[in-house]
């Protein structure tokens, strides 16, 4: 044994044993007396490698292949430094000269594959992946190779195939497991990729991707706490990842912490200023916290980006609509479901998947509790913009909610909807026909006839009418007494509401142009307490399950409003009311209100009611539209949730039995 070969052999012995110093001493000890020997250079750096001094790893390593050309080891030696660093055509050009000399290097052949995919060349990485699985059969890396190229093409299902194949092989491939996850995850197979990440986190904590993955698997399961504690992970392991950052906002925004989710919007936008998704989960969440301004300018930042963005035009149609321009609302809409009208929610445990017509002008029966997206999966289909011969191409679905309530915001809808009723074959909940007789003006007919039950007289006055003769001489052909409510059509929730005790006061109502407004007698039903009630009521399939009671000093009743929280003594009635309506309202009312439900004749809806000192019911409004939902837990208002779950239960099983007619 030479002298040189004494030295490299102990060299290599404290380089394996950690002791870099003493390696790279005796390294440099024979380099000094052959400044091209192949074996010194190369050795030498690799442990520069190692030890993060990558400029001198790479003239150590350009040594060996001038040395030694037609040795691979060296080409491909060089070449993985190259990939590091990210120079992946340079990578690519050094393990196909690698390859030239050694047509079976294994290392080369994998990753020939993996630096064409991170170069960009998915169909040129997909055939050296090919070729790599032929010529090491079984290998696991190869196949993982090819599950990576395969992943990057798109092509997420014969991704898993193979990534699962290169598990089997080697169980501990943490970093295979991790792109197995996300391939099940772009397949859409939600529980097969929570698992396959746990699997490659446990073999390796490390593993950003598969941290990446767990997250968005969470919340496609409905699981913001866990998707943001997964997301969390990333943001501390790659907080350059902006996508990271995206998907831990939404999942803050989910979880109602909107300053958090503002956070990490920001800091997306910080990375890269011009990406669109940040901008528009942004306009989002101001638009939930109530910060308009914001909102837009996020939205117009986002279509700055993409001029055709569905969720910018969407929130943006919303804000319009919101202060009062129509126009600009419509034109955003149109934007919007022009490109796109249906919209997929899947549930990865779904009982059943609901088909929901819906309407962009508002209006619509809310959902969310009803059908939650842990138990439904959801398809929203816009179907005003619904296109020719759509209905058949849907993709399949068990039963159809027509959640357009409000039939004085249906009209863009009536046609395409009867259109695709005679197509349907599935059952449908609350029918459309049903539906349009909730008009305020045309209830009076639906539900008279009643002794017990009081509907006052409504007139409908529509905006032509009142530009040609005005307001108040419209008011005076009706033939209502005073005072009467006026209200803008299609509103909810109290908005625009006016109170007039004669025709004075209605100079101060100014309907937006082309508006048009009921007109409703009013009936005062104040107690000898000085308070006022208002009573909810949800039917399902045609039964009634009391929601709520909210107890105010004002006529104008609604329970966010009401301080009822502040006021035990009306909690306690409300508590009463929850657990036994009839023996609050009194068995005359209970079945006043009964027969209301019954000619509703909805599958779903409510009745906002009071009782009058001699026991009638006075009906204010009766219609599909009725929002049910649960209060937290440990909040003041946790006493309505057993009524609450009870109204979704029903709703949940009527969904399961549910039946035409």
């Amino acid at each position: 044994m030479t002298d040189t070969a004494e030295i490299l052999a102990s060299a290599l012995e404290a380089h394996q044993a950690g002791r870099h110093e003493a390696a790279e001493s005796l390294y440099r000890q024979v380099l000094a007396e052959n400044p091209a020997d192949p074996t010194a250079l190369y050795l030498c750096g690799l442990l520069n490698f190692e030890s993060g001094r990558v400029d001198e790893a790479e003239v150590l390593l350009r040594g060996v292949v001038a040395a030694r050309p037609d040795q691979a080891e060296g080409h491909a030696a060089l070449a993985g430094l190259l990939y590091w660093r990210g120079d992946y055509g340079a990578a690519v050009e050094g393990y196909r000269r690698a390859l030239v000399v050694g047509p079976d290097h294994a290392g080369a052949l994998v990753n020939l594959a993996n630096a064409l995919r991170d170069a960009g060349e998915p169909l040129a990485a997909i055939a050296a992946a090919r070729d790599a699985v032929e010529r090491l059969p079984g290998q696991p890396e190869a196949l993982a190779a090819l599950g990576g190229a395969l992943l990057a093409e798109g092509r997420a299902e014969e991704a898993a195939e193979s990534l699962r194949a290169a598990v089997a092989a080697d169980p501990s491939l943490a970093r295979a497991q991790s792109a197995l996850s996300l391939a099940l995850l772009n397949a859409g197979d939600v529980l097969g990729a929570l698992d396959a990440a746990d699997h490659a986190l446990a073999a390796d904590a490390g593993q950003v991707e598969a941290w990446f993955v767990r997250g968005g698997a969470l919340a496609a399961l409905h699981q913001p706490a866990g998707a943001a504690e997964a997301l969390e992970q990333v943001v501390a392991l790659d907080p350059a990842r902006a996508a990271a950052h995206i998907n831990l906002g939404n999942a803050y925004t989910a979880l109602e912490r909107g300053d958090d989710a503002e956070r990490c919007f920001k800091a997306a936008i910080a990375i890269d200023p011009h990406l669109k998704e940040a901008h528009a989960s942004l306009g989002s969440l101001y638009i939930l916290t109530g910060d308009p301004v914001a909102a837009e300018q996020h939205c117009w930042l986002a279509l700055a980006v993409d001029p055709d963005m569905v969720v910018a035009h969407q929130n943006l149609a919303a804000l319009a609509a919101e202060r009062g321009e129509p126009d600009q609302a419509r034109l955003h809409r149109q934007r919007a479901y022009s490109q796109q009208n249906l919209f997929v929610e899947a549930s990865p445990r779904s009982e059943r998947t609901v088909l929901v017509l819906t309407t962009a002008e508002g209006g619509n029966v809310p959902h969310k509790f009803l059908l939650p997206a842990d138990r439904y999966t959801r398809i929203n289909w816009f179907i005003e913009f619904a296109e020719e011969g759509q209905a058949a191409d849907l993709p399949p679905y068990d039963v159809v909610f027509n959640a357009i309530g409000d039939p004085d915001l249906a009209s863009p809808t009536r046609a395409p909807v009867e259109a695709f009723l005679r197509v349907c074959d599935r059952p449908v909940l609350n029918r459309p026909d049903r539906v349009a007789r909730t008009h305020r003006h045309l209830l009076g007919d639906l539900l008279g006839g009643m002794d017990d039950l009081v509907v006052p007289r409504v007139s409908r006055i529509g905006g032509a009418q009142i530009e040609d003769a005005g307001l108040a001489a419209c008011v005076a052909q009706t033939g209502l007494a005073w005072p009467v409510l006026v209200r803008p059509i299609g509103s909810h929730g109290g908005k625009g509401l006016t109170l007039a005790e004669d025709e004075g006061d209605l100079a101060a109502v100014a309907p937006a142009r082309g508006e048009g407004v009921y007109v409703t007698e009013f009936r005062d039903f104040g107690r000898d307490d000085g308070l006022y009630r208002k009573y909810r009521v949800i039917f399902v399939d045609r039964r009634p399950y009391p929601y709520h009671l909210a107890i105010s000093d004002r006529w104008l009743v609604h329970y966010e409003t009401a301080d009822m929280p502040d006021h035990p003594g009306r909690i306690a009635e409300e508590r009463r009311f929850l657990e036994d309506p009839e023996a609050v309202i009194g068995p005359r009312a209970m079945r006043a209100v009964e027969e209301v439900g019954r000619r509703l004749d909805l599958d779903y809806g409510g009745l906002d009611f009071s009782v009058l000192p001699d026991g009638r019911v006075l009906v204010f409004e009766a219609n599909a539209t009725m929002l049910v939902h649960p209060e937290a837990e440990d909040g003041p208002l946790a006493h309505k949730n057993p009524a609450v779950h009870a109204i979704l239960s029903a709703f949940q099983a009527m969904v399961a039995g549910s039946r035409t007619g």
